[in-house]
């Protein structure tokens, strides 16, 4: 059995002409380290031979990168420990929401990506303010506990969500000021993503098809997510190069994700009574 960090060679031989020698590395390995001219020892002896194969190597490698390489959450956030929003309901100001990055953890012998987000908003006869942590393991990005203290209409309410995603389940816990608690079980699909972590710091590594549906399983509800296509986000006088999705679940939305990072710039929820607008500020 070979560790993540043990990198395996394998030859093939393709024919008597040439031999290509490809070094595999383990899934975690990051296609921002590659540096091709290590990973393919390529020995053809026809230059025009040599040129087609590295030129369908240098093809396969881009697809790979996208499908299969994600980046640290420290690599999308470019240097920042914070996102900014600003919240509206109907082009009327609403409100504040705030991301932190609080870096890796180890917790119950895992390692763990640890965010905060805070919220602030009151839109029109919804009030709510909440701190929430959000724990992610640092390999796949899922969600292993989410952890929320709310203020909804002045009751505080504390809620954990543990995250089982071997078994396929999620408990939880919620606790009010009257110190009774309740324990709930949601069975749900594999994998079991949190919404929050979902449309915020959506995966790096699922390649975009335009007009391909993508499913995704929430504790108590799937949704499905497609690209529309790339577009320019105009915000003030800054112009962004963004890829525009759309989602569909127990409500509609829209995403705005940057195409260098894939954080959204702009998310809008669809409501009966009017439209959500949430748009980063920094």
């Amino acid at each position: 059995m070979h560790s993540k960090s043990e990198i395996r060679n394998t030859k093939y031989e393709t024919n008597s002409k040439y031999e290509i020698r490809m070094f595999k590395t383990a899934s975690s390995f990051r296609y921002s380290n590659f540096d091709i001219a290590s990973i393919f020892d390529i020995r053809i002896p026809n230059l025009k031979q040599r040129l087609i194969l590295i030129s369908f190597l240098i093809s396969w490698l881009l697809v790979a990168a996208q499908a299969g390489f994600a980046r640290t959450i420290a690599e999308r956030l470019e240097g920042r420990d914070t996102l900014n929003y600003d919240v509206s309901f109907n082009g009327i100001s609403s409100g504040s929401i705030q991301w932190k990055y609080l870096g890796r953890q180890t917790i119950d012998g895992r390692d763990l990506e640890v965010l905060s987000v805070s919220s602030d908003t009151k839109i029109v006869f919804f009030d709510l303010t909440s701190d929430e942590r959000v724990y992610l393991d640092s390999e796949t990005y899922l969600p292993y506990k989410v952890e929320r203290d709310i203020l909804l209409y002045g009751k505080k309410e504390l809620i954990t969500e543990y995250y089982y995603q071997d078994d396929g389940y999620v408990k939880i816990v919620r606790s009010s000021t009257n110190e009774t608690t309740q324990e709930e079980i949601y069975r749900q699909d594999k994998p079991i993503h949190n919404i929050l972590a979902l449309l915020y710091f959506f995966p790096d590594n699922v390649p975009f098809v335009e007009g391909k549906w993508l499913d995704y399983n929430l504790p108590t509800q799937k949704i499905r997510i497609k690209m529309v296509r790339e577009r320019v986000l105009r915000t003030g006088a800054k112009e962004k190069e963004t890829y525009f999705l759309l989602g569909r679940g127990a409500k509609r939305f829209s995403l705005w994700l940057d195409k260098n990072n894939r954080l959204p710039l702009r998310l809008e929820f669809v409501f009966p009574v009017g439209k959500v607008t949430i748009t980063r500020s920094d």
